[in-house]
């Protein structure tokens, strides 16, 4: 005979071996669940250290280059080039400036442009400076007539042509420049007041030439010390031809001699190189070049000579060619001597080396304007 609690105690005997599996199972399915939230939570790590890398790296990358930009393209025109008192000047201002010689003359020296234009940069600057004490004072009008000097283009003598035409050929001619040497006009206008005050600076200068004067009437021959001539070459043929043949044929002149060598009467500080040997120094205990003789070669930075001297000192007028010259070297002079005073009052300084003298040439043979040789009007 069955009892109603046999039953249920059979069942109640199974309810904990379901239990037991119930919980077996929950646990695993935990344990499974724990594995698969480290899983993920070491997978969400690994990702945040790959993004983190990533991110480190590219912001290397980023800041590398930006490094790199700035370096090249950025400093490089800023950086300080040079200052008189309180106003400096940038490497690309002198690369400006070397680019309208470029302009003008279609060619530029590197090997000794960079700092030549960077030295008239400076004097241009110490001129303006010192102009309302020299009594030098320009105005907007005569830059204006600086400008339409070398743009603007008269009509013949007799020739009808309307004004308002030239005007525009003017402004066109003009604009035309500024394009290719990649100035504003405030830009080349700043460099015509430049030049009219050294103008004027020269004019002042030149009062002080004393006419007539001493000098000494010589010939010489002149060549540049990389044609490949031997100055003892030159020397030795001297001794065996006539001056007039030998400077015919090897010599260079520069304006001052003609085809055979002959300059003319030469006053002291005309060719500052040569005054030891035409005049002598007293300090030095150097003589004079004898009425006669042939000097042995001169080496100067404007080329080698070799003088002969054809007289003793005489007194005559300068004439334009040798007057002009010593005007050149007064404001030479004044320029060297103002730079000295400002080197050692220290409110003259300049900044150039290798470095930003590779980079200005640089630029220049990267982005020569195109402009005909010539073209400007000068």
């Amino acid at each position: 005979m069955a009892f109603p609690w046999s039953r249920s105690d059979a069942a109640a005997d199974a309810l904990p071996a379901d239990s037991r599996r119930s919980a077996r199972g929950r646990r695993a399915r935990q344990e499974e669940a724990k594995r698969e939230s480290s899983r993920i939570v070491q997978e969400r790590r690994h990702q945040r250290m790959a993004f983190a890398i990533g991110g480190g790296l590219i912001l290397v990358i980023v800041a590398v280059l930006s490094f790199g930009v700035f370096e090249e393209f950025y400093k490089p025109p800023r950086a300080w080039a040079g200052s008189v008192r309180n106003v400096e000047f940038t490497m690309g201002d002198l690369v400006k400036r070397i680019r309208v010689l470029q302009g003008v003359s279609g060619q530029v020296n590197l090997g000794i442009v960079p700092f030549e234009y960077l030295s008239n940069l400076l004097d241009a600057e110490v001129l303006r400076q010192a102009s309302p004490g020299l009594g030098i004072t320009l105005t907007d009008e005569d830059i204006d007539e600086a400008l339409r000097s070398q743009f603007y283009q008269q009509a013949e003598a007799g020739q009808q042509v309307d004004p308002g035409q030239l005007d525009q050929e003017y402004a066109a001619r003009y604009q035309i420049y500024l394009e290719r040497t990649n100035l504003t006009d405030k830009d080349y206008r700043i460099i015509v007041e430049e030049r009219l005050a050294l103008g004027w600076l020269s004019l002042l200068l030149g009062q002080q030439i004393a006419d007539p004067q001493e000098q000494v009437e010589v010939e010489w021959i002149r060549f540049d010390q990389e044609s490949g001539i031997v100055a003892e070459e030159v020397v030795a043929r001297l001794a065996l031809q006539e001056f007039a043949i030998v400077a015919n044929d090897v010599g260079v002149t520069q304006g001052f001699a003609d085809p055979n060598g002959y300059v003319g009467w030469i006053p002291r500080g005309a060719f500052p190189d040569l005054d030891s040997v035409l005049y002598g120094d007293e300090d030095k205990g150097i003589p004079p070049l004898a009425v006669g003789g042939i000097s042995d070669p001169i080496f100067t930075v404007d080329g080698l000579y070799i003088i002969r001297k054809l007289s003793s000192l005489e007194a005559h007028d300068l004439d334009a060619n040798m007057r002009a010259k010593l005007n050149v070297e007064l404001v030479t002079d004044w320029q060297q001597q103002q730079r000295k005073n400002g080197a050692e009052e220290k409110w003259l300084k300049m900044n150039f080396n290798s470095k930003w003298y590779a980079w200005v040439t640089d630029q220049i043979r990267i982005s020569a304007p195109n402009v005909p040789q010539g073209q400007g009007g000068q």
